[in-house]
């Protein structure tokens, strides 16, 4: 019942302002009833596991783009973040639904990039925001305490910093780009090496909670057990499952990733 409680003391807080001159109890129950609660939605699992992390690029937006993604989901991909950096807001929301079709019956959770309004719209399971996007703290506090909220730290000690601060208290981050990607030109590579350090810092700032680390930027089959015992949790691909021809071939690739994933976790010391 912890969410919950806590959705009543957000909702009585909120009530209680001078914004709101109904009485508390009216007003606290008319929020929860509107209330999206995390463990009200089917969607998304209790503990998200961002493992084999897929995201989207608009250079893989075809005809076999759905098929694609549904294979990877078939192969092991754990989570799903929609980014499109070159659609309209009508065709963005448009994906979004359907992506969210097929993770919702996966099992998995959906990730949109950016676009918190194209995240509310489709009712999608989390938002991530990079360093110039949506400030963090406006975006947990539009998202909600309840939604997924991945920050990418490039691996500055001081965005690590931010991204757990209780304003922000993000579920999960983003590694700096650990190779250059075809799909961020702008990345500047910093290797697995910079993992550890990261991880470190990210133990120092968490009070305690799990965040997990996802390793970003140019990772494939070959370097994804690296990366894990490098320190990070999860490896983010694009190009690794999405430059295949069909929609098999990103099958095949996801449950080698998977696999090579899995056993890195496993060897690695609690």
């Amino acid at each position: 019942f912890g969410s919950v409680h806590v959705a009543v003391r957000v909702a009585g807080a909120r009530c209680a302002s001078r914004y709101d001159r109904r009485p508390v109890g009216t007003c606290v129950g008319s929020l929860l009833s509107r209330r999206h609660l995390s463990s009200a939605r089917s969607s998304a699992p209790a503990w998200p596991n961002y493992s084999l992390y897929l995201v989207t690029d608009d250079a893989y937006l075809d005809d076999k783009f759905l098929a694609k993604i549904e294979a990877g989901l078939e192969g092991g991909v754990t989570a799903v973040q929609l980014r499109l950096k070159h659609v309209s807001t009508a065709e963005y929301v448009r994906w979004g639904e359907e992506v969210r079709r097929l993770t919702r019956a996966a099992g998995v959770p959906l990730i949109v990039d950016d676009r918190l309004d194209v995240a509310l719209a489709v009712d999608a399971d989390g938002l991530h925001v990079g360093g110039d996007d949506l400030p963090w703290r406006a975006a947990r506090r539009l998202l909600g305490p309840d939604r997924i909220l991945g920050c990418s730290t490039y691996g500055r000690a001081d965005l690590v910093r931010e991204a757990l601060s209780p304003e922000v208290h993000a579920d999960n981050l983003g590694s700096g780009a650990i190779f250059g990607s075809p799909t961020k030109h702008s990345s500047v590579p910093k290797g697995v090496e910079h993992l550890g350090p990261l991880r470190k810092a990210v133990l120092e700032e968490a009070a305690g909670r799990s965040v997990p680390i996802v390793a970003i930027g140019g990772v494939g089959l070959d370097s994804a057990a690296a990366c894990i015992r490098s320190g990070a949790d999860g490896i983010a691909v694009v190009s690794a499952l999405l430059q295949h021809e069909d929609a098999e071939g990103t099958k095949r690739a996801a449950q080698a990733m998977r696999a090579a994933i899995e056993e890195a976790l496993s060897g690695r010391p609690e």
